[in-house]
């Protein structure tokens, strides 16, 4: 069943339609299908309240409300355009990373920050497991764990390198600090050696603890569900400043009342003139005009 379009002040939507409005029905219809409609039953009160509603907004609360707006793109645009500048900077699509696993302790714990930087493949420090230095690199197991793959990328430190002339190419070992055996964990008696395009970049920073309430919201899955509540709290405030303007008004009339009542307490309360005072400066004396009769 087609549905039925809605025409406004003899203007329809769909020309191609002649459209008529009839005194006994509540919703706009087709006028060659009088007894057949589909569309939601809605006034013309209703529809042209809806219409003009923005035009009927005071001009202040108009601008309030595309400066909230703007402000609110400015955030979202300010937030991605800092990010995007970020990978730039760093030369990483992984700029900023926290840790979720304990197989770097105890220099690196879970919920730590770490900041990364792409680097060349040549100038990634090979380290020692044991003492413990060398480069720290995030890279990607897809393709090269097989079924031991996982999802999220991996933040070992790099114990050995080998470069493939044949491929010119780079291939690194790398042991989380607190595993017995390199990469991956659990194949004591094989290693599989990462590729440089699996780097995703150097540890060169780290941030203790920043990243516990990320951990946490991840594993209860209210991410999704906190940035819901709060863009609906703050669309319910930008819809009552807009409906309601007479509230922030009245506020206003209230504080200036209170202004107005404070400096007046304030003048009574200052000093007055007194004719008995020790300056000798007599109070003001009025003047007396004789208009004659």
């Amino acid at each position: 069943m087609d549905r039925c379009p809605v025409s406004i002040n003899n203007y329809p939507l769909n020309h191609k339609l002649k459209f008529d409005f009839f005194q006994n029905s509540s919703c706009f219809i087709p006028a060659k299908n009088k007894n057949n409609c589909s569309y939601e039953r809605v006034t013309e009160t209703q529809i042209v309240k809806s219409t003009k509603f923005w035009q009927d907004l005071p001009e202040k609360q108009k601008k309030e409300t595309v400066n909230t707006v703007l402000l609110i793109a400015i955030i979202i645009g300010g937030t991605v355009g800092v990010m995007g500048l970020t990978k730039v900077i760093l030369r990483t699509n992984y700029p900023l990373v926290v840790v979720t696993s304990e197989s770097m302790l105890p220099g690196i714990e879970i919920g730590d920050l770490l900041v990364v930087k792409g680097m060349d493949p040549e100038d990634i420090v090979v380290g020692d497991h044991d003492a413990q230095n060398g480069s720290i690199i995030i890279y990607e197991t897809e393709g090269i764990w097989g079924n031991d793959a996982i999802d999220q990328p991996v933040v070992h430190r790099v114990v050995g390198r080998e470069y493939i002339a044949a491929e010119d190419r780079y291939y690194f070992i790398t042991q989380g600090d607190n595993n017995f055996d390199t990469d991956p964990p659990g194949s004591v008696t094989s290693e599989i050696p990462v590729p440089e395009e699996n780097v995703l970049g150097v540890v060169i920073y780290q941030i203790p603890k920043v990243g516990l309430v990320k951990i946490w919201l991840d594993k209860s899955g209210l991410t999704w569900v906190l940035i819901a509540i709060l863009s609906v709290l703050l669309v319910i405030s930008i819809i009552q400043d807009i409906r309601n303007p007479e509230d922030k008004s009245e506020e206003e009339k209230s504080k200036s009342k209170n202004s107005m009542k404070n400096a007046k307490n304030e003048i009574q309360d200052g000093d007055t003139f007194n004719s008995s005072d020790s300056s000798g400066i007599d109070p003001p004396k009025s003047k007396e005009y004789d208009l004659g009769s």
